[in-house]
């Protein structure tokens, strides 16, 4: 249901009757959300051959892949090489690692939190955690200085105290 109710405004004018609208707000929700993220989160005996695939409610905005991030081990660990794709409605973005997992691994999905979507709106992110997902703070990158981990403190990936989200799982 619309947040705006349906009135509608009915004036007469030098005998032309005319009908306004009492609300031009919009009737989709303001912000998205990350809805899914695969492997799930802390998933264990997940294939090495496995894609990261995170699936957001609205159409994010074009370039937000290079906030998504895949680590062996934890945050500070190395990063993964792989190339991200979005689908034709930029709401979901699929990551293929270029080379196999390492076998009996955890491994991080980091995604930015300060990824704004299509409109330009900031994510709503307090249901991440639902997900299973952890917040990143700058603690757990070695500090807030740019460089440690390389580039992962900047806008895209931070909002407020906060160096976006991340969800472990374990390959096979």
């Amino acid at each position: 249901m619309s947040a705006c109710p349906s009135r509608t405004t009915v004036l007469a004018v030098a005998g032309a009757v005319l009908a306004l609208g009492a609300c031009s707000e919009s009737t989709s929700p303001a912000v998205a959300t990350l809805t899914a993220v695969s492997p799930a989160p802390n998933a264990v005996a997940v294939a090495p051959s496995t894609t990261v695939t995170l699936t957001f409610d609205h159409a994010m905005t074009p370039g937000m892949e290079q906030y998504i991030d895949l680590h062996q081990g934890g945050i500070t660990g190395a990063t993964v090489p792989m190339h991200c794709a979005w689908n034709a409605g930029m709401t979901t973005a699929t990551c293929t690692p270029t080379a196999p997992l390492a076998p009996g691994t955890q491994h991080t999905i980091h995604v930015g939190c300060g990824m704004p979507d299509a409109h330009g709106h900031m994510m709503e992110m307090e249901g991440w955690t639902h997900r299973g997902g952890e917040w990143a703070t700058s603690g757990m990158m070695g500090g807030t200085h740019d460089g440690h981990p390389v580039g992962m403190m900047g806008p895209g990936w931070s909002h407020g105290h906060h160096y976006g989200m991340l969800f472990t799982f374990t390959t096979a």
